[in-house]
């Protein structure tokens, strides 16, 4: 059996490795276990201290919840102990967290009286150490067990620190050698040899000069045959796949695109869209004024074409006056929409070929992989047949294959334009939803909420265009211009005497724009605004990738002295890191959960919400409350403020001036 230079350098260097590293880690063991042995011992000590204060002090069992604080101050003096309980049996009489109130099993606990096999094992393996508690009540000796929880994380970082530091001080110089003896080995000789079959076998870059005589003499070689080669198959490659005619691709450069696309979108789960475009009226063009007039009119219709699509889209001359044009990468049918609109507006023009005055139009289909076909000859009989129902529509438009899909991707373009030109037209309005205090009843803020006031559709829901303004980028636009009308709302009533703080929902997008940040600052100097007095509330999702830049633009809010709340919390992500990471002020519970508060689930849901956000120091937020009961439960268990129709639904701003005369506000 044949090896080459690589595998067999690379085999010496692992066999060096595996031995050098059989040693380290022989005596790497032997230190952690030492180590190990040290922890358990300051443990075993700090028990027998602490077993030997409460001997002392204590003459009952019920003296025990007395020395709490001892307790604790220990617990909190030793990284490798996250709580500690004292145990008559298995009852607990005390412990440092409420949260562990049940004593682990005997078999998960170290005891000393235990001959043990490893330290490292008993630390990592069980749940606690176990010390004793002996005292006299009268003349009767009674005894206890002190048991230290043991914090496995913590142990794991301590070891794990050890690990680095024994790698570094004993593993790194010779694996440095041996890195540095491969290297050479790899740029000199391996990598050469590498480049040169990979040259041979795929000619796809030529490599550099070699530093070796006799590698660089095989190198030129090469280079002259292969580049030789190479451009006699490039020629014949590009007759093969390119249209004489117009110089776009053809049906094989057409089918060889495709199973690539195909493939690559199988395995991504992602859709494109197919194209069939046909001109309209081409073969009048070609018997009335001559094929050499239309030959001239499709080079000029396949240039168009060919500039207005997007860098990553393809397009090819299939036969006659017949393209077939490919989009992916598309955020949603509503930008195909806009590239099928802009190859039409622009073909729709007067032409002038060989001074002919001349008119056309296209008629385009469209089918969508793999829900209209999952191969290319199924999406071209897909999209022809929509094409050809574009041209019994009339000609000069375009359908797509399936009359559902076509009439919601029309409504959402309908809706798309509709909600653009409604910003420009001041149909959007800011109303405001009160926010209560529990406890006093009295409005400490209000949270804007968009609507849109068609004059000919009336009112339309935020769920309808939100969601389409979220999923085509407007909603960047959309949140600019309610942060700039709610501040400039809150001025309005300060000057008028009403002082209210406001909430503004953000969306992620927005949030993540690289110009939030000097946009907002712009917008809160300009409209002088107390930013004290401003709540920005966020969604999960900018969680989905807690990365540099979410953090910093958070922290950057935080300092401008805007507070946070997490919108919805419980309906998505979900996770405690981020409440621990991210600067956070407030959580709104989602009404979802405030409905469901009369269950036995959904009353600990809620409880424990209410309990964490408060150990957090976190004011929590109660959505949708509708009714008395709901808000005296919110009462008992300690929720901070709550919205929702029990107090007021949403108000246009005389609405809400109205409201705040009535009540007191906080």
């Amino acid at each position: 059996m044949l090896i080459n230079i690589q595998k067999f350098s690379l085999f010496m260097f692992l066999l060096m490795f595996a031995i050098l590293y059989a040693i380290f880690a022989d005596y790497y063991l032997d230190q952690r276990e030492r180590t190990a042995s040290v922890i358990l011992r300051g443990l075993q000590h700090d028990l027998s201290e602490i077993g030997y204060v409460f001997s002392r002090s204590i003459t009952s069992k019920k003296d025990v919840k007395s020395f709490r604080a001892l307790l604790e101050r220990h617990r909190s003096q030793n990284d490798f102990v996250f709580a500690a309980m004292v145990l008559d049996d298995s009852e607990v009489l005390l412990t440092t967290d409420p949260r562990y109130n049940t004593a682990p099993s005997k078999s998960m606990v170290y005891n000393s009286a235990v001959p043990m096999s490893s330290a490292y094992e008993q630390l990592m393996k069980k749940k606690g150490i176990e010390g004793v508690i002996r005292f006299y009540e009268g003349e009767k000796r009674q005894e206890l067990k002190l048991l230290f929880l043991l914090d496995h994380e913590e142990l794991r970082l301590n070891m794990s620190k050890n690990k680095t530091a024994f790698l570094v001080s004993f593993g790194l110089l010779p694996i440095l050698i041996l890195v540095l003896a491969w290297f050479i080995l790899q740029y000199f000789v391996i990598r050469p040899l590498e480049k040169l079959r990979q040259y041979a076998y795929y000619q796809s870059k030529v490599p550099k000069t070699f530093k070796l005589k006799e590698l660089e003499s095989i190198r030129s070689s090469m280079v002259q045959t292969f580049s030789r080669l190479e451009l006699e198959q490039k020629e014949l490659y590009s007759m093969a796949r390119t249209d004489a005619l117009c110089g776009l691709a053809n049906r094989n450069a057409l089918t060889e695109y495709l199973k690539r696309l195909i493939a690559d979108s199988s395995r991504a789960k992602t859709e494109f869209a197919f194209l069939f475009l046909d001109l309209d009226h081409f073969k009048t063009v070609n018997d009335s004024l001559g094929h050499s007039i239309g030959d001239e009119l499709l080079k000029e219709v396949a240039s168009v074409i060919h500039s207005v699509l997007r860098s990553n889209d393809f397009v090819a001359r299939v036969g006659g006056d017949e393209f077939v044009i490919v989009l992916h990468q598309y955020k949603s049918l509503v930008e195909v929409a806009e590239v099928i609109e802009r190859i039409q507006k622009r073909l729709n023009i007067p032409w002038v070929i060989q001074t002919y005055p001349i008119e056309i139009t296209s008629s385009i289909g469209i089918a969508l992989y793999p829900k209209d076909g999952e191969d290319m000859i199924s999406l071209m009989q897909h999209a022809d047949i929509a094409m050809y129902e574009a041209k019994n529509k009339g000609r000069a438009q375009y359908h797509y294959f399936t009359k559902e899909l076509n009439a919601k991707v029309q409504e959402s373009i309908a809706l798309d334009k509709s909600m653009r030109e409604a910003l420009k037209a001041n149909e959007y309005e800011l109303y405001y939803q009160p926010k209560t205090n529990v406890y006093s009843g009295k409005i400490v803020g209000v949270e804007a909420l968009i609507r849109w006031i068609s004059p000919s559709k009336g009112i339309i829901p935020p769920n309808v265009f939100i969601p389409l303004a979220e999923e085509n980028g407007f909603i960047v636009e959309l949140g600019y211009w309610v942060l700039e009308e709610a501040l400039a709302q809150q001025i309005r009533w300060k000057e008028k005497g009403l002082d209210l703080a406001i909430s503004i929902n953000i969306a992620t997008s927005q949030l993540l724009d690289p110009a939030f940040e000097s946009k907002l600052v712009s917008v809160l100097k300009q409209s002088k605004t107390d930013p004290v007095k401003l709540d920005f509330e966020i969604t999960e999702y900018l969680f989905f990738e807690q990365n540099k830049d979410n953090f910093e633009v958070l922290n950057t809010i935080r300092s401008l002295g805007i507070s946070i709340s997490l919108d919805d919390f419980g309906t998505g992500y979900s996770s405690l890191s981020y409440l621990k990471k991210f600067p956070i002020d407030n959580l709104k519970i989602d009404k979802s959960f405030v409905d469901d508060y009369d269950t036995f689930e959904g009353a600990v849901f809620l409880e424990t919400i209410v309990k964490m956000g408060q150990a957090l120091q976190m004011k929590i937020i109660a959505e949708g409350v509708e009714q008395k009961e709901q808000l005296e439960y919110l009462l008992a268990i300690g929720c901070d403020l709550y919205q929702g129709y029990y107090c007021s639904k949403p108000l246009c701003v005389k609405e809400l001036e109205a409201f705040c005369q009535e009540h007191e506000l906080g």
